[in-house]
């Protein structure tokens, strides 16, 4: 059945592919597919929310149950511990249907689409759906960007491999399905575009937006059917700004930049120690996600992904945010409210971890606009109670927003536009253009990462360099010239001059190998003839006498950017190259290097 199948692939579907790209050509079939991309990324997005949104109210229906003639606390036990019930179904799905390398996080993604390894397994088409959707609709504190990103890039590289697309222009389509699942979560067509070029793509060209942007605008009409129009959090802001806040703007920024760098931090440090102290992850479910469902049950506007709070944030409703926290009703209002917005600044990145790492599934982005949404609101709050001048409060909700997102993901065009569009209009364009870039650049002084490239570059797995970049992407064995004659570590002097006879295959160095055929060392040809001109002196030497020791010895597993340091460090223009066994592969030359440099800045241009 097998054989049936990849037959009907191969001469069906495959090739009517190429017959379609011989006569419209290669651009012609990635419009159409930027077009279906989007489509398929926009009803994944909408399928999620759905499932949130139900789970959402099943888990509201069963925290209102009264068991007759029970005790108050079991009904406390029931509500608290909704969100750990999520966390294991989560888990047991991530287990059971994700696959050993299942992934959370963008991380892994942006790691593969810097190295152009753009195959996505198949699951990730729906396994985010299911993991995420229990994991925040019963109340964890993540967002659903991520998981949706991670399925519209999964949506984009099965589709492009089942149609036998060339590779090269995979990362095209994953980036048109990040596009479209962003579109389609936030009605944001340019702000999807934004994100995907911003955060995954780590090179673009002007011509590839075009299929993006075709994407991204599919996905928001595709989601608007769907939805009605309906978006998880689109409210219209007609307040306009005024000159003399512009200098609170500039302070807003650094604010912001402040909060962006302790959400990465924070997150960064505790899911390490969340690892390590609890290696084990049954262990961690479990003790994860009692912390959990205690910090939500005494601050439930932590919970999901927290829009809602940004609404009533946006509309200065503290009372009913004050509402929110039952069991702290006994604390005066004014100090309530600023309980609730500490808890909103400083916990929702720890609860937000200890969804994802407890055994949740989710992401960092909705929580970074909700802290965003805190920050600008209790910036605002504390100029106008100090009576400086009175500011608006939903003008600077929707900056923190900006600001946070900016500084937690390095991504400034994004947060403008994202949020420009998500509020409806652009009237505030210049206080979002101030504050995100005000926010990049202080953000980027003290933490230089985004929180998805922070464990990347800690791991030195990728750098901000661009040479050095496009060299990290080439495995050393990939270059490795294997064309040499080779000396055993016992080889007289007659040997070796036999093989100098042959001018044409006549080498400047060779390899010195033992018995088993591992490296030894390198012997040059320099030496070898300055040693032959004293025939006396040359019958008593074999290669171990003539060799010396090597010097930046490289592996299979190694990179281009690796080789060339360690060329620069030895002055060396060869380097040789073995396998994991210690064994004699080849050499890697200068040469070579450069002419595969050159090879994929054309394949970048291209793409």
């Amino acid at each position: 059945m097998k054989k049936i199948l990849f037959r009907l692939h191969r001469q069906g579907i495959v090739k009517s592919v190429e017959a379609w790209q011989k006569r419209g050509g290669e651009r012609a079939i990635i419009i159409i597919l930027a077009f279906i991309i989007g489509a398929l990324a926009a009803c994944a997005a909408a399928v999620l929310h759905t499932l949130v949104s139900k789970l959402d109210q099943l888990g509201l229906f069963i925290s209102s149950i009264q068991i007759e003639n029970s005790r108050p606390w079991y009904w406390i036990a029931l509500t608290a511990l909704i969100p750990l019930a999520g966390l294991l179904i989560s888990f047991i799905i991530q287990k059971t249907l994700g696959g050993r390398l299942y992934a959370k996080s963008l991380s892994p993604l942006i790691l593969a689409l810097y190295r152009r390894r753009n195959s996505i397994p198949f699951r990730d088409c729906f396994t985010h759906l299911l993991s995420s959707g229990f994991a925040v609709g019963f109340g964890g504190s993540a967002g659903l960007e991520a998981p949706s990103v991670l399925t519209g890039a999964a949506i984009g590289s099965n589709t492009s491999a089942l149609l036998g697309i060339d590779r090269k222009q995979r990362n095209l389509l994953i980036g048109c399905g990040a596009a479209g699942a962003i579109s389609g979560i936030f009605s944001s067509p340019i702000g999807g575009v934004l994100f995907a070029v911003e955060v995954l793509l780590p090179e673009f060209s002007v011509s590839s937006l075009v299929p993006m942007l075709i994407s991204s605008a599919t996905a928001m009409v595709v989601s608007r059917l769907i939805t009605s129009g309906h978006s998880p959090l689109m409210f219209a802001n007609d307040q306009v700004w005024v000159d003399n806040a512009i200098p609170f703007y500039f302070l807003l920024a650094i604010y912001c930049a402040f909060i962006g760098v302790y959400v990465i931090r924070t997150a960064s440090v505790l899911g390490a120690k969340l690892k390590s102290k609890l290696p084990n992850a049954k262990h961690r479910v479990f003790i994860a996600g009692v912390i959990l469902c205690l910090i939500l049950f005494i601050f439930p506007t932590l919970r999901g992904q927290g829009y809602a709070v940004i609404e009533m944030l946006f509309r200065g409703d503290t009372q009913s945010l004050c509402r929110t926290s039952a069991i702290l009703q006994f604390i005066p209002a004014p100090v309530l409210l600023g309980v609730i917005l500490t808890a909103g600044l400083l916990l929702k990145v720890i609860a937000s971890v200890l969804t994802v790492e407890g055994g949740g599934d989710g992401g960092i982005f909705a929580p970074s606009m909700v802290i965003g949404a805190f920050s600008g609101f209790t910036f605002a709050r504390l100029i106008n109670l100090l009576g400086w001048v009175q500011l608006s409060e939903a003008n600077f909700v929707v900056a923190g927003m900006c600001g946070v997102f900016t500084a937690v993901m390095k991504a400034p065009l994004t947060g403008i536009f994202l949020i420009a569009e998500v509020t409806g209009g652009y009237r505030l364009l210049v206080p979002l253009m101030i504050v995100s870039a005000a926010s990049w650049f202080i953000s980027r002084m003290i933490e230089p990462y985004s929180i998805y490239r922070k464990p990347l570059a800690e791991s030195h797995l990728m750098v901000d360099d661009k040479d050095q970049a496009m060299l990290k992407r080439i495995p050393v064995r990939l270059a490795v010239n294997t064309g040499f004659q080779t000396l055993s570590i016992d080889d007289t002097a007659a040997k070796i001059n036999t093989l100098l006879q042959d001018v044409g295959k006549r080498e400047n160095i060779y390899p010195v190998l033992d018995r088993d055929g591992r490296f030894c060392g390198i012997v040059r040809l320099e030496k070898i003839l300055t040693a032959m001109l004293d025939p006396v002196f040359s019958s008593t030497l074999v290669a171990y006498d003539l060799m010396e020791t090597p010097r930046g010895v490289l592996s299979t597993d190694d990179d281009l950017a690796w080789a060339v340091e360690n060329m620069e460090r030895h002055d060396m223009k060869d380097l040789p190259v073995v396998n994991r066994h210690g064994r004699f592969v080849g050499f890697v030359s200068y040469n070579t290097i450069f002419r595969k440099y050159r090879n994929l800045v054309r394949e970048t241009e291209s793409f």
